[in-house]
């Protein structure tokens, strides 16, 4: 999986500590992603400092060959952001796998029930 950063706002060393701490982020998500090909999915990180709030807002999306998958968060710490929507994240990745396998594990999707047409004979 290759991530592609963006920066808005943010110092020299600011954004060398989102890269890295985006990259130790990067397997856990890539072990949910086992179903695809490597060179399948991308994975964008971006990341803007908010100066009259002191803040930052952090948005990871994972494009895959079946759905673009976005997580968007803010806080007052990088690292504090990153954790946040990587769980945000990984739960929706987990759904969509789980809907793709048309299993019912996940607690927000439903079972699917069969509708069958009735054949009635009108003598």
């Amino acid at each position: 999986m290759e991530i592609t950063f963006f920066h808005k706002n943010l110092t020299k060393a600011e954004e060398g500590s989102f890269d890295e701490y985006v990259g130790t982020k990067k397997e856990m998500i890539e072990n949910l992603l086992k179903t695809f090909p490597s060179n399948a999915t991308l994975m964008r990180a971006n990341i803007e400092k908010f100066d009259k709030h002191d803040a930052y807002q952090v948005e990871l999306s994972v494009i895959l060959p079946t759905k673009q998958v976005v997580a968007k968060e803010a806080s007052h710490l990088i690292t504090k952001a990153v954790d946040l929507a990587k769980d945000r994240l990984m739960v929706q990745i987990k759904k969509h796998i789980s809907l793709m396998r048309r299993e019912v594990k996940h607690k927000s999707v439903r079972e699917r029930k069969e509708v069958g047409i009735k054949e009635e004979v009108l003598f």
